[in-house]
């Protein structure tokens, strides 16, 4: 990745420092290394995208050491090389190279490793408890969320997640454009949190149901004035819901009533059309871009906008440009 954005935060060959730095970044710990201390390498990148931060660790020596709950940092790991092995009071994985796997933020962990290189990526824990409240049709807000030590539910989750952090990796963290639109950063930061939800063993997955309040239609009037007023603004069902002064699921209830569609699929509609009367409006000659104009409207995926565009507009959004 670029050094613009995948920055070297350290490098360093003393065990010390590296392992001051990783109670900074991560959470308290005591370990025990054996090899080589003349040899040792340790390195860290990091990328931020927006409340995510996305990196690769080297460490080369055998570690085995105590680790101290990580508390509001959810983190999720993919092993690119060597061996890991991770007990907590309830789970012991031994992990292999390409395999991915999610932390318990609340449980102390014993882990022993030896000469790894891994990505990982962490969350805010508090828009994972949003998001799944969200979800869930919760109109009372965020709830906790618990999580255990363990590997994706599925095979098929499994290669889900290892695609779209690759995706993260190569078209997110290694591109300005997209970093600098806040409406893409937030579409990718529910992505990774939703997908993190469905894949990783949590307690959402029980699929218990939450009883559904009621919105009236003057709630939906106001939640489609908001979204016509804030299009263009970083906005999710939380704001849209506060807005039209019900909780997220009555609106949802009331969207699908009224609308066939939900707030956010609205939300989107809402965006393309905004596309489409910029591209008519744009002039080439001037520099203006399909994948600009997509990104200050939040498509952050080029493919999608255009298969997206034609299916409403019935032309290629680069055809709409040309005039």
């Amino acid at each position: 990745m670029p050094d613009s954005l995948m920055q070297l935060r350290i490098r360093t060959g003393s065990p010390d420092e590296a392992h001051d730095w990783l109670r900074r970044a991560y959470a308290d710990h005591t370990v025990r290394l054996s090899g080589n201390r003349t040899a040792f390498r340790f390195s860290h990148k990091v990328a931020e995208c927006g409340p995510i931060k996305v990196g690769i660790c080297q460490h080369t020596m055998d570690l085995r050491g105590a680790w101290q709950p990580m508390g509001q940092t959810l983190l999720f790991s993919h092993l690119l090389s060597g061996r890991f092995t991770i007990r907590s009071p309830r789970t012991e994985l031994a992990i292999g190279p390409d395999d991915v796997f999610g932390y318990d933020p609340d449980a102390a962990m014993e882990v022993a490793w030896s000469d790894i290189v891994m990505a990982q990526v962490r969350v805010q824990r508090s828009a994972a408890e949003r998001m799944a409240a969200e979800a869930a049709g919760d109109d009372r807000g965020p709830v906790p969320v618990a999580w255990d030590l363990g590997r994706p539910v599925s095979t098929a989750r499994a290669a889900h997640w290892r695609k779209l952090m690759q995706y993260v990796n190569t078209e997110v963290a290694t591109n300005s454009a997209v970093q600098s639109s806040p409406l893409v950063m937030r579409q990718v930061h529910r992505l990774v949190v939703a997908t993190a939800l469905q894949t990783f063993p949590n307690s959402t997955l029980s699929g218990v149901p939450v009883p559904a309040g009621h919105a009236a239609p003057d709630a939906v009037r106001r939640a489609v004035a908001f979204i016509e007023e804030r299009a263009g603004d970083d906005i999710d069902l939380t704001a849209i819901a506060e807005a039209a002064h019900v909780g997220p699921r009555a609106l949802q209830r009331a969207f699908r009533r009224a609308l066939d569609v939900t707030p956010l699929q609205h939300l989107r509609s809402v965006r393309l059309e905004r596309a489409h009367a910029e591209l008519l409006a744009a002039d080439p000659a001037e520099g203006a871009t399909v994948g600009a104009v997509a990104l200050r409207w939040g498509f952050g995926h080029p493919g999608r906008f255009a298969s997206d565009y034609r299916d409403r507009f019935g032309r290629s959004p680069s055809d709409t440009l040309r005039g």
